[in-house]
């Protein structure tokens, strides 16, 4: 699924074109969607590619990128499933970074949070959220196609309306 979403939240405006890649489930998608939201006044870009500048020489890339003023990599963030090594060469890489990591439910973050514990010098420097528990699914069918939504987002909480559904949410840190 592609979602074409126009998007009204806190007080902008902005549309995104959400394409999945190849082996890219409908869930990867609306926890981009998710961060995109949740992230908004960051403006991140979603799907950079290696040759975005801030990626010069990384091999890899996160879901959506925040760019500091300086043209550097403020903000790397990742959805769903993602690897420790690609975690750990973000914080080496960009130590000013910060590092998120979206969940769809808390046993899965508190998974992650454990593996980078007991893997990673440093690791609490990953913000590691979820949704709660059962919020995903409802979040997960929401959005389509052709996606509006009107509303509220920013730190862990999600006050908004999407296409024509209330939705009220706050992520858990683990």
């Amino acid at each position: 699924m592609k979602i074409r979403a126009d998007l009204h939240v806190n007080g902008g405006h902005r549309k995104l074109v959400l394409v999945p890649g190849e082996n890219e489930k409908d869930e990867h998608l609306a926890l981009k969607l998710a961060a995109y939201l949740l992230f908004w006044d960051l403006d991140l870009v979603v799907d950079a590619s290696v040759k975005h500048p801030a990626l010069l020489g990384q091999d890899y890339r996160p879901d959506l990128l925040g760019v500091d003023p300086s043209g550097s990599v403020g903000a790397w963030v990742e959805c769903g499933n993602t690897t420790l090594n690609k975690l750990f060469k973000a914080l080496r890489r960009w130590p000013s970074a910060r590092v998120v990591v979206l969940k769809e439910d808390p046993p899965r973050a508190r998974r992650i949070r454990a593996d980078l514990e007991r893997e990673i010098a440093g690791s609490q420097r990953v913000e590691v959220l979820a949704f709660p528990e059962g919020v995903f699914g409802r979040w997960r069918a929401l959005p389509d196609e052709r996606t509006e939504v009107y509303g509220e987002a920013g730190g862990l909480s999600f006050n908004m309306v999407v296409n024509e559904q209330i939705f009220l949410a706050d992520l858990v840190r683990v």
